[in-house]
């Protein structure tokens, strides 16, 4: 993608919002009365909290009447929620073939879809759901997210930006937007959709980060420090801490940043980002310096060295690595 930065996608797939199991049922109807019997017994079973209970007596109604489309959904309702996703897809899947009308039952399985990272059956998916019903912010806002992923950043924004004009009070619609619009390097507009998301979800951290991350692609360092320093309070991660360092680097801070590497390196040892960008400070302050501190070099390459052994495929390191190391030799 153009301009790609590390950024995280605002709202976890969990949170989606998919409809309520057991509520109600698809618009066709279903063939004939056969396993509607199994199918009340396992809507009371699900209501009284004896899920195991429900689906078996849901699997009894669809093999009794595979045709049953209130016991597919259902069965596919519970799978879902409780994270047993390819048994899900095979009841949604199921499900549209029996009732392709219903646009919740494409919404549905694109998001199962979604949760095994098949995202082109996503896609698809979310596009037949747009067919029924266009006006669907979530759905617009999952195809963006869908094709973010897919590497297709002109459609992620397309859809994105539906998503916010058809629920323009949502925070996490506006997150994302923020999301597809740094991938494809309109940092400016990508901070905007940062910004008016947190006028409607304040405290949202994911949110809070991906702005920071945007600022410091933008050479805005002391305002991501500001907003970095909210994040940590939040949540203390070593990506967070990693995140804080390089908004301090950003700022010409080096060695508050190398605190906050090391701070990421306290929680993980083997946070190798955070080794690297210790490399990247020290050399900085190095050449500062007009390369008279060679301790700083030293301490460079220390640290590179030690991030190969953790994960040796990174081609950037290993030539900053051969490259300084090399400098030693020069010196002499």
């Amino acid at each position: 993608m153009k301009n790609q930065i590390n950024i995280l996608v605002a709202v976890a797939l969990s949170a989606i919002a998919v409809g309520v199991i057991g509520t109600g049922c698809a618009s066709s109807p279903s063939n004939g009365i056969k396993g509607v019997d199994n199918y009340v017994k396992a809507v009371q079973a699900y209501n009284s909290g004896d899920r195991d209970r429900a689906v078996a007596n849901l699997l009894t109604a669809t093999r009794v009447n595979p045709d049953l489309i209130m016991a597919r959904l259902m069965l596919g309702d519970i799978y879902r929620e409780g994270g047993d996703y390819n048994n899900a897809v095979g009841q949604y899947e199921k499900l549209v073939q029996l009732d392709p009308y219903t646009w919740s039952n494409f919404y549905k399985l694109g998001v199962t879809y979604q949760f095994l990272e098949r995202l082109q059956d996503a896609a698809s998916s979310y596009n037949k759901a747009l067919k029924l019903n266009p006006d669907d912010a979530n759905t617009n806002m999952n195809l963006g997210l869908v094709y973010l992923f897919l590497g297709n950043p002109d459609d992620a924004v397309k859809y994105a930006e539906r998503a916010t004009l058809l629920d323009p009070k949502s925070a996490a619609a506006f997150s994302n937007l923020g999301v597809a619009l740094d991938a494809r390097g309109e940092y400016s507009r990508a901070e905007a959709a940062y910004r008016h998301s947190l006028d409607i979800d304040p405290e949202n951290a994911t949110t809070l980060l991906n702005l920071g991350t945007n600022l410091i692609a933008q050479n805005k360092g002391s305002e991501a420090v500001d907003i970095m320093e909210q994040v940590i309070k939040m949540q203390d991660t070593p990506l967070h801490r990693k995140r804080y360092g390089d908004a301090l680097a950003k700022a010409g801070r080096y060695d508050d940043a190398v605190e906050q590497y090391q701070q990421a390196l306290k929680l993980d040892p083997k946070y190798f980002p955070a080794m690297n960008e210790i490399g990247w400070s020290r050399i900085a302050q190095y050449r500062n310096n007009l390369e008279l501190d060679d301790d700083k070099r030293e301490q460079a390459v220390a640290m590179w060295d030690q991030s190969l052994q953790i994960k040796p495929d990174q081609p950037k390191i290993e030539a900053a690595k051969k490259e300084w190391s090399e400098k030693a030799m020069f010196r002499k």
